[in-house]
């Protein structure tokens, strides 16, 4: 991919309190007028925002809660998420759900597959590392959250969260620990638009990766992560906690969500939990 260093397509907005109505108004036209938008300045976590309200009631639509910096920004296993004001696209949406689908985990795949089908759309090209991670050339562009709520009356909601870097100090670089990448680091012109058209755009992929996921599964997404897959066909060592749980090569993703893996001519699944994976050299 042709990419530029660096692009300056999303710095007039960076310095700006985002704004709820041009990221409603960036929304596409199937989500438009069906979504609560709301944006703040700064706030601990907007999962932890929107799991809030959910647990006493249920939202009535889709809520989209944006913050331009969250004080206690969080990912899988509790990891922080670091980024200064201005510096990520960081959002949740909050989606009600009559009932829970099958294989629910595999929704933080399916929201995968649409975020970087939309990225895609933008001359942005990335791989899915299994099973949260948007990857570029093996550096981390952005991580996605999902958790249930139950509220009260035992309704339930999804929350998803989206942190995505938009540009990275050395200092930032430095305190994330992993090789990460920016947005604006493989943005190809600069016309596609700052914080809050971004925001809206990938919150549509979002809605419409639970809208779908909800009604037919994963089955829709199983073969289109599969073409995303990062490092597949490599050994990988599969960490839970501490401990090695297992090795082997990645196969494939099945229609499920869980990684399928062999070593030995024997292959064996693993589920989405408290586990992470790590490529051999």
């Amino acid at each position: 991919m042709d990419t530029t260093l660096p692009s300056t397509a999303l710095k007039p907005n960076a310095l700006k309190t985002l704004v709820p109505a041009e990221i409603a108004h960036a929304l596409s036209v199937t989500w438009r007028g069906r979504v609560s938008v709301e944006a703040v300045a700064t706030t601990g976590s907007t999962n932890e925002d929107l799991m809030l309200r959910a647990r006493v009631e249920q939202p009535a639509v889709c809520v989209l809660r944006a913050a331009d910096v969250q004080t206690h920004g969080r990912g899988r296993q509790a990891r922080a998420w670091r980024a200064a004001s201005g510096d990520a696209l960081l959002f949740s949406v909050s989606v009600p759900v009559a009932s829970l689908p099958p294989s629910l985990s595999a929704i933080t795949l399916a929201c995968g597959v649409t975020l970087a089908e939309c990225l895609g759309s933008h001359h942005v090209a990335v791989n899915l590392k299994w099973p949260n991670d948007i990857r570029v050339r093996g550096r981390k562009l952005a991580g996605i959250l999902t958790e249930l709520v139950v509220d009260r009356v035992a309704r339930y909601t999804l929350v998803i969260g989206v942190g995505m870097n938009m540009r990275l100090s050395e200092a930032e670089r430095h305190a994330i620990g992993v090789p990460a990448i920016g947005l604006e680091e493989l943005l190809r012109s600069t016309v596609d638009g700052g914080r809050e058209q971004w925001i809206g755009r990938l919150g549509s992929a979002i809605l419409t990766a639970a809208d779908e996921f909800i009604r037919d599964g994963f089955d829709p997404f199983c073969l289109r992560f599969n073409q995303l897959l990062e490092a597949r066909g490599e050994v990988v060592d599969v960490i839970d906690g501490n401990q090695n749980a297992a090795s082997g090569r990645i196969v494939e993703v099945d229609r499920f969500g869980r990684l399928i893996i062999e070593a030995e001519g024997v292959t064996r699944s693993v589920s989405v939990g408290d586990i992470s994976l790590r490529v051999r050299p």
